[in-house]
């Protein structure tokens, strides 16, 4: 066998290692890498920016902290007008 043929055999197994590791990379991609992409968006669906109208989940704990605060004013001044009711003057 010549050099040239060494090197022409060398170049044929290099394309078929090549064919196969793309063969395989495009089998890992749809058998493995999509499903489980899919399982994690369909799992985080409820925690994604476009789930609830655009908020995302630490808008929506803004919005209850903020809720929270107005009601524990409103229950300060509730506790100041029931103990001006309840004590005589």
């Amino acid at each position: 066998m010549e050099f040239t043929d060494h090197i022409l055999l060398a170049g044929q197994i290099a394309a078929a290692l090549s064919a196969i590791g793309a063969l395989i990379y495009a089998i890992v991609i749809y058998a493995v890498v999509k499903p489980i992409k899919s399982y994690i968006d369909h799992a985080t669906y409820q925690i994604q920016p476009n789930s609830n109208g655009g908020n995302s989940l630490p808008d929506a704990i803004k919005a209850i902290k903020k809720v929270d605060a107005k009601i524990e004013k409103l229950s300060k001044r509730l506790d100041i007008v029931e103990t001006h009711l309840t004590e005589p003057n």
